[in-house]
């Protein structure tokens, strides 16, 4: 007997449903009939359903003369997967630009495109950004889900104390509230589960947000557009806005100077709050790049910034084969853990070499992997959060310099904990190892 090929990776998944960013339902029936007459649908449909199926967020297609090379983001770690055949691959590329009215024709220019997927309950935007190189082509695709998969700062990994200090800040009056993330690390993320703790049954929230980009829904949050068909600038829009004395000022991107302006007047005058967000790698690094881009208003805005969040993302330990060890003292002592205070740390469950994985007679048994984790070690990634609230030192110190290391020094004479020690404390906490922080903190 012949035999039986191996079947391809998006042979084994259960596939997903395509939905075409298309307004009539006739349009998306008929592009779906389409498409599916081609050899390329079921491929993408089924890679794409084994990439979910392995938790992956983003898909990268590397094309050359032969094949389709292949990779995986699961948990911000890039995974190598086994090649598609050309023929294979540009027939599933030929389906996803058609899904995402790209041009499918066009194998050269820049193009970029969406459409939504659906498996099971769960809906999925997927974007694709395609680009000619000199092999071939470069394909990146990002699959996030419809719906924050958090609803809870908690379920983000920030510890209890400090959701009681943030809250207390995010319901204050007359402040200005400050949300930054490293790039691709999580921001939007924060920022609506950031949102959702803010008490916004009380007390009326205005949001400013470019037509061309809206925001999510969030309950209780009232979108005002600007730009796009609108006709009206951004400060033109806060203008009318803040007649109607709304309490809290949303800015999902960093207004415009004018509008910082006019906002930090209501701060002032009549005890109102600002939250805005923009990316940044630390808090301190986050003020250092806010305030020359409002040199009017540099004075207003240090003296109005009661809180600003940053966070970096660890991957999380796998609770279900995570091996705990106890610490010498030596190595609790660098951590600056207290003797006693922890009995026990964890690390991710390394398999002994396959010459090694044998039973109680010296026969092979090689070890299953976790079902959870699929062998990684871990599964999703949380945060780790600082959360600086400036004390008057800093606030003199930040319109005199722009020096981190001086900055971070006055900072943690006033009681600031950084990025390090609340990493620390996640290791603490059972949440992530050493060895990740080591990986996370060394990539920059």
């Amino acid at each position: 007997m012949a035999e039986q090929e191996e079947p391809q990776l998006w042979q084994t998944a259960a596939p997903v449903e395509f939905v075409p960013h298309l307004d009539e339902r006739t349009e998306v029936q008929a592009l779906l009939i389409s498409t599916r007459q081609g050899a390329g649908f079921a491929v993408a449909a089924g890679q794409l359903g084994h990439a979910l199926q392995s938790r992956a967020t983003h898909l990268l297609m590397d094309y050359s003369q032969s094949a389709c090379a292949m990779r995986y983001q699961i948990d911000g770690e890039w995974e190598q997967l086994p090649p598609l055949d050309r023929e294979v691959g540009d027939a599933m590329l030929y389906a996803l630009k058609q899904l995402c009215l790209l041009n499918p024709a066009d194998r050269r220019s820049a193009q970029s495109g969406k459409c939504t997927l659906k498996l099971g309950k769960a809906k999925f935007t997927l974007v694709i950004q395609a680009q000619g190189v000199a092999s071939g082509e470069r394909v990146l695709i990002k699959i996030e889900p419809v719906d924050v998969p958090f609803e809870r700062l908690s379920d983000l990994g920030m510890r209890d104390k400090m959701i009681e200090a943030l809250k207390q800040q995010l319901d204050s009056d007359g402040t200005v509230v400050l949300i930054t993330a490293p790039k691709a690390a999580g921001l939007t993320t924060t920022w609506a589960v950031t949102l959702g703790a803010a008490d916004r049954f009380i007390r009326d929230f205005q949001a400013f947000e470019d037509q061309e980009q809206p925001e999510p829904e969030t309950i209780n949050i009232n979108p005002n557009y600007f730009g796009g068909d609108t006709g009206l600038t951004e400060p033109e829009l806060l203008r009318k806005a803040v007649l109607k004395e709304p309490d809290v000022l949303l800015f999902p991107e960093l207004p415009q100077p004018d509008s910082m302006q006019l906002a930090l007047e209501q701060v002032e005058k009549h005890e109102k709050q600002i939250y805005t967000r923009m990316i940044a790698d630390s808090a301190i690094g986050g003020l250092v790049q806010l305030l020359p881009k409002y040199r009017d208003s540099a004075g207003s805005l240090t003296k109005k910034i009661s809180v600003v969040l940053c966070q970096k993302l660890v991957r999380r330990l796998c609770d279900d084969c995570k091996v705990g060890f106890e610490p010498q003292p030596q190595l609790l002592k660098q951590l600056g853990i207290p003797a006693g205070r922890v009995a026990m740390l964890y690390q991710p469950f390394v398999p002994p070499p396959i010459e090694q994985q044998v039973d109680e007679n010296g026969r092979p048994a090689p070890i299953v992997p976790c079902a959870t984790c699929g062998g990684r070690g871990y599964v999703g990634r949380i945060a780790i959060f600082e959360l600086l609230s400036p004390g008057d030192q800093l606030r003199a110190a930040l319109m005199k310099t722009q020096d981190l290391a001086k900055l971070n020094q006055i900072a943690k004479s006033e009681g600031h904990r950084g990025m390090q020690s609340e990493a620390v404390l996640t290791v603490a906490r059972g949440l992530t190892s050493l060895e990740e922080l080591k990986r996370a903190f060394a990539s920059k």
